[in-house]
């Protein structure tokens, strides 16, 4: 049984006592305080593993407690620390705080480790009292408690492309195509009753994808019909959203109404998730109707097309290479067999008014110089007098 969402209560060690002792030796008087400090308490440590699938293990097991330091003793030996506790947890879990829904930590590398609960301080034993003043102290200090609290660990499956699509459209199906896992395929609807990861392998180019299969998304899966939304979480970190759809319509359902339908609940789960780009696989085009609704479709939804026949395997080389190409490569898929939509008219601009021209300014007219005979005569002592 997979299992993606579990309540765990976890405690961190104590930290152990500190130890009340005096040195009693043969010809040693006045020994002195040897009393050592107490071991510190285990912590709660979570680790990423890759070997992990699910969350099944605390699901039986949800109370676990690290260890507790040991106490001092005598001859100012300090007391053990606690060993940790290791929680493996699969790549892509959340912690989340039960009481406040606060995101406490997130794995996602195998390898990651991260300290949830720390351990409790070791206490002090009388040697660490003892100064000029008091040389015989009898006082010592209790370890301190380990951190404790309650968390929701929520399984989101780390993949590049998550499968979308109604009951029976040939999600598994496709999955076993391209993938080595094996998920269960029935004819009949919710035979999916969890997600499904594999991983498509590129030999020659020494890569591989991993490929999400969810359960069948109904009309109304919003208002908890079907299986509800629960799933969708696990195709939250995809690259790439793939629709698979029923192009044949062999369920008596019409493949561009299906298609609204998974926008809209999508769309209806998370505005982020249904802004993802997406592909849109055409499944059973062996059969006869197919290839009328798959023209249809293609000249009312501007996304890009790729059919293919699960039964028969026809158009999965061509598939696989768009995947690698979209998500190893970042080019994402183009609507290049959608028609362009029609270009509006360029609206009419007005014939500009032609400039006025300026009328050229004014000029003042030069003033008249009055003539020699209306100058005033300048007396012959004056003339050049201050010039020297």
């Amino acid at each position: 049984m997979f299992i993606d969402e579990v309540k765990v209560h976890l405690r961190a060690g104590d930290g152990g006592a500190g130890c009340l002792s005096f040195r009693r030796e043969k010809f040693i008087p006045k020994g002195g305080p040897d009393g050592g400090n107490g071991g510190k308490g285990g912590d709660v440590v979570l680790l990423c593993d890759n070997n992990i699938g699910d969350l099944e293990a605390y699901r039986w097991q949800p109370h676990r407690s690290a260890k507790n330091g040991q106490p001092g003793m005598g001859r100012l030996s300090t007391g053990f620390n606690g060993p940790d506790l290791l929680l493996h947890l699969p790549p892509g879990t959340q912690v989340l705080d039960l009481d406040t829904g606060r995101l406490v930590a997130e794995l996602t590398e195998p390898g990651e480790r991260v300290v949830l609960l720390q351990g409790g301080r070791g206490g002090a034993g009388n040697a660490a009292f003892r100064n000029s003043i008091n040389q015989a102290p009898r006082t010592t200090t209790p370890g301190k408690p380990g951190e404790t609290g309650s968390f929701r660990l929520v399984l989101k499956t780390i993949a590049d492309l998550g499968l979308v699509g109604f009951p029976n459209a040939g999600k598994s199906s496709l999955t076993r195509a391209l993938t080595s896992a094996r998920p269960k395929v029935a004819p009949y609807p919710f035979t999916t009753l969890h997600a499904n990861v594999g991983v498509v392998e590129y030999p020659d180019r020494h890569g591989r994808v991993f490929l999400a299969d969810i359960p069948g998304l109904i009309e109304g899966a919003s208002e908890n019909r079907g299986l509800g939304h629960r799933f969708l979480k696990h195709i939250e970190r995809c690259t790439l959203l793939v629709f698979l759809l029923d192009m044949a319509g062999s369920e008596g359902r019409d493949p561009l109404a299906d298609y609204k339908v998974l926008e809209r609940e999508l769309r209806l789960y998370s505005k982020v998730l249904a802004a993802k780009p997406r592909l849109v696989v055409a499944n059973k085009m062996d059969l006869p109707a197919s290839a009328a609704h798959l023209a249809r479709f293609r000249a009312k939804v501007p996304v890009p097309v790729a059919p293919i026949s699960c039964l028969q395997g026809d158009g999965l080389p061509e598939l696989r290479e768009a995947l690698w190409k979209a998500v190893r490569l970042g080019r994402l898929p183009v609507a290049a067999d959608v028609p362009a939509a029609k270009a509006r008219p360029a609206a009419r601009s007005r014939p500009k008014a032609p400039a006025r021209k300026s009328a050229p300014a004014r000029r003042k007219p030069p003033r008249a110089r009055k003539p020699a005979a209306s100058r005033k005569p300048v007396p012959a002592g004056r003339r050049g007098a201050g010039r020297r």
